[in-house]
C-alpha cells in the first residue's frame, strides 16, 4: 500500500476521482480514505496546513495503513534562482526546517549552528531532513516525461518548510541562500522527520502555484499548482514497482 498525503481536499480532486472500491474511516479525527488507483492500493488523508497538523496526520496514517512509502503532495512556492515558474514540477531530495533556530543580532543561526540536534542516532539530524534516494531514482524518469508533456520542467533540490509563508523578495533571496532551497512549503519537513521516526520512504512532490516574492496573489495560480501535481502522482501510480 502507498500513504498518500496533502494540506487541504483541493489538492487531491483529481486522484479522489479516480479511487476504485473506496473506503472510508476516521482515524484519530482523520478521514482514511482507501481504495485503488490503477490497481495500486493506496490510503489517502489530508494533514492541515502547517507544520505541527502535518506531524500528526503523518503520524496517524503512517500507522493505520503500515505503507510501503509515502506521497507527499500539493502546491509550493519557487525561490527566485530556482528557474521553476508556475505549473512546473519539483522534486525534494531533502527537506529544510527553515526557522527553527535562533534571531540574533549576527542573523539566523540553525540548530547546527547551535549544536542542537532535533534527533540523535547514527548520526545526528539537526535541520535537514533527506528524502528517499532509491524513491527519487524511481520518479525521477517519469515526473521528467510527464513535465515534459505539458511543455513544464522539472527540478530535484531541497525544500524549505517554514511557519510563516515568505512574502518578500528580499526575504526569499536571504532564505535562498542560507538554504539553497528551490521551492517553500509549510509541511514537508515535518513529514520528513515523522517518516524518519517510523522507518517509512518518503517521496516528495510539489507543483509550482507562485513565486516567492512580494506578495501578490493575483500573480498565482493554485489550481496549475495542485494539478501537475497529482498529474504527477498519477503517473508514478500507474507505473509503481509490482503494477
Amino acid at each position: 500500500m502507498i500513504a498518500l498525503l496533502a494540506a487541504v481536499p483541493e489538492e487531491t480532486v483529481l486522484i479522489r476521482e479516480l479511487l476504485e472500491d473506496p473506503g472510508r474511516e476516521s482515524v484519530n479525527g482523520l478521514a482514511m480514505l482507501t481504495g485503488r488507483v490503477y490497481g495500486q492500493d493506496v490510503c489517502l488523508t489530508h494533514g492541515g496546513i502547517g507544520k505541527a497538523a502535518a506531524a500528526a496526520a503523518a503520524i496517524t496514517l503512517l500507522q493505520y495503513c503500515q505503507p510501503a512509502a509515502l506521497l507527499l503532495f500539493g502546491c509550493g512556492g519557487a525561490y527566485p534562482q530556482s528557474g521553476l515558474e508556475i505549473g512546473d514540477l519539483a522534486l525534494a531530495d531533502a527537506e529544510i526546517f527553515g526557522d527553527e533556530g535562533v534571531a540574533t543580532a549576527d542573523g539566523f543561526a540553525d540548530f547546527a549552528a547551535m549544536r542542537l540536534p532535533m534527533r540523535q542516532g547514527d548520526e545526528p539530524l539537526f535541520n535537514i531532513w533527506p528524502t528517499d534516494r532509491p524513491l527519487r531514482e524511481l520518479a525521477q524518469p517519469t515526473l521528467f516525461e510527464k513535465a515534459a508533456e505539458q511543455g513544464a520542467k522539472l527540478a530535484t533540490g531541497a525544500f524549505v518548510t517554514v511557519s510563516t509563508c515568505t512574502g518578500t523578495t528580499s526575504r526569499a533571496i536571504q532564505i535562498e541562500q542560507r538554504t539553497g532551497g528551490i521551492c517553500e512549503n509549510m509541511e514537508g519537513a515535518a513529514v520528513a522527520l515523522a517518516c524518519r521516526q517510523l522507518a517509512v520512504p518518503l517521496l516528495e512532490i510539489r507543483g509550482i502555484s507562485n513565486l516567492v516574492e512580494d506578495r501578490d496573489t493575483g500573480r498565482w495560480d493554485l489550481v496549475a499548482g495542485m494539478t501537475v501535481a497529482q498529474q504527477a502522482v498519477i503517473s508514478l501510480l500507474k507505473k509503481w514497482p509490482g503494477q
